[in-house]
């Protein structure tokens, strides 16, 4: 296979790959959750604000930012959506590096099975037409592995210089750097070179990362700050929202001197362990799932990959799961170990080069014949990620519903609302946004500074209803959103939505059934204290 048929193959695998993307981006929704916060903040960036979230690395922003100067409009629709395009384009342009990887593993052929199985899965597609840093931070992770497989120790140079833009990307990029660093003094030959091109390599790092250590320093006290650090010892997901909204830092010290070591063991260890093996096997389907327990299986004796290459990937997975424990215990979200699954790719490909090479080989099967398989496999593989991926076309219907909710939020509640996880108030800050974008400042409060009486809090906590409505008391806590199907965040309240009738001191002002919404249920309760108080009392 020469290298015209090569690059056919990718740009083939490519625009397969961008049609999965197109197929299920609406370029008439605007982003409206995490993905607005970064194109406020390129659109800031735009401005001269290089400020700092407390909770987000702003690399994505700033190669966002990039893109911006040159769009002069007051339309946000456009700033919303090339803040995707560019997010799918990232995601196209990593599919040649799983190539480049793959070919220290395999031949053409398999290291473009690679490739296809990268440019074909389908939360990855989906993922990267949202506009979010994923696509960006996989990019520069999966960069900086094929660099420390190169058996050059000067390459860690380049290996580490893409650990400090992945840092930039997202605070926990810094995880890039220790995975990286094991893998370099393990899997190296032993040499008084090695050690003097890690030291060079670690300067260059710190070059790289100095500006957004310097500038959270000088902001929050800690070059490593993040708003997590502090809350992350909560002991789940609601306590630590509402220690983040309070300024509250809770310690390791304080999580056991209060629950015990044997609690900490197991919600942060044992909980976090499940959790981040379960979210990153519901992301293996719908074709990876078979194949790599082979191929995890078949790489205690790969004979046709070096053992520091499947020892390098095998550092990576399981440095990168014990790394994500803490956090996987608090918030079980994909997005966060989303970039491991480039490295669960290399497994799975090594179960399909054994029976094509040696279990088709028994039967004498011809290399046409072995292709034609191959190629039976890859279409195979698209369908099923084409089946898969329709579930994640945005329902314009329920956007919509979306969308009028959160005018009528705007427009009628005049007070603290609780705030919402399951994505009924996902256009608020849109709303607040859309004529007034320009001007944002990445330290800037959007709601408080909005002309609107409405505002939201994730502070409150409580097993019960009673409970929660006495801890909301403290926040001035005025409307509960309730949600036919229960959340993640403050679920005791999606009760409501049957039984609100138990709650006397609770009235109902807005049910999605009576505006005529068919897929947004929910209903909008305001709490009448003086009832509250009388029956607690009673």
């Amino acid at each position: 296979m020469n290298k015209k048929q090569i690059i056919f193959y990718l740009i083939v695998i490519s625009l397969i790959s961008f049609g999965f993307k197109l197929s299920i981006v609406d370029f008439s929704i605007p982003v409206n959750s995490d993905n607005l916060e970064y194109t406020l903040f390129a659109i800031a960036h735009t401005n001269g604000d290089f400020s700092q979230s407390i909770q987000r690395g702003m690399g994505w922003s700033l190669f966002t930012s990039t893109f911006f100067y040159f769009i002069d409009s007051e339309d946000f629709f456009d700033y919303s959506n090339t803040i995707r395009t560019l997010s799918m384009m990232i995601g196209i342009s990593s599919i040649p590096v799983m190539y480049l990887i793959g070919r220290k593993f395999f031949d053409h052929r398999y290291s473009l099975v690679l490739a296809s199985f990268f440019a074909f899965e389908p939360h990855l597609n989906y993922n990267s037409t949202l506009g979010l840093a994923e696509p960006l931070f996989i990019l520069a992770t999966i960069g900086a592995f094929y660099f420390i497989l190169n058996h050059n120790t000067r390459f860690i140079i380049i290996s580490l210089i893409l650990a400090g833009i992945a840092y930039w990307i997202r605070i926990n990029g810094v995880w890039v750097f220790v995975v990286i660093s094991i893998i370099y003094f393990i899997t190296k030959r032993k040499s008084w070179k090695l050690a003097a091109n890690f030291s060079m390599a670690f300067v260059a790092f710190i070059l790289v990362i100095s500006p957004i250590m310097i500038e959270r320093n000088d902001s929050f006290g800690d070059p490593f700050y993040s708003v997590y650090k502090d809350a992350i010892f909560a002991g789940n997901y609601e306590l630590m929202l509402s220690a983040i909204e309070n300024n509250q830092k809770i310690s390791l010290y304080d999580y056991i001197e209060e629950n015990g070591i044997l609690s900490f063991i197991n919600n942060y260890f044992v909980t976090g362990l499940y959790n981040t093996l379960a979210v990153t096997a519901s992301m293996t389907l719908p074709y990876l799932a078979v194949f790599i327990p082979f191929g995890i299986l078949f790489s205690f004796r790969a004979f046709d990959q070096k053992s520091n290459l499947i020892k390098s990937n095998w550092i990576f997975i399981l440095t990168s799961i014990g790394l994500l424990t803490f956090i996987m215990a608090i918030v079980p979200d994909r997005r966060f170990v989303m970039y491991l699954l480039p490295f669960f790719m290399i497994f799975s490909v090594i179960p399909l080069q054994r029976v094509v090479e040696y279990g088709l080989s028994t039967f004498s099967f011809s290399r046409k014949q072995k292709n034609i398989f191959l190629i039976g496999v890859l279409i195979t593989i698209i369908i099923l990620s084409s089946i898969v991926i329709i579930r994640f076309a945005p329902d314009s219907e329920y956007e919509s519903e979306k969308l009028e909710f959160g005018k009528f939020v705007l427009n009628n509640l005049d007070g603290v609302t609780l705030r919402d996880s399951e994505g009924s108030l996902d256009y608020i800050q849109y709303l607040l946004v859309a004529e007034s974008f320009h001007d944002y400042k990445i330290d800037s409060s959007i709601i408080d500074n909005a002309d609107t009486l409405y505002q939201s809090t994730i502070g409150p906590n409580g097993k019960t209803i009673e409970e929660l409505i006495k801890s909301g008391k403290n926040y001035n806590l005025k409307y509960i959103i309730s949600n036919e199907t229960p959340g993640l965040l403050h679920s005791v309240k999606d009760t409501l939505y049957y039984d609100y009738e138990e709650y006397p001191y609770l009235m109902k002002i807005f049910d999605s059934d009576d505006f005529g919404f068919n897929k947004l249920k929910i209903k909008v309760f305001e709490i009448d204290y003086e009832k509250f108080n009388k029956l607690l009392n009673e």
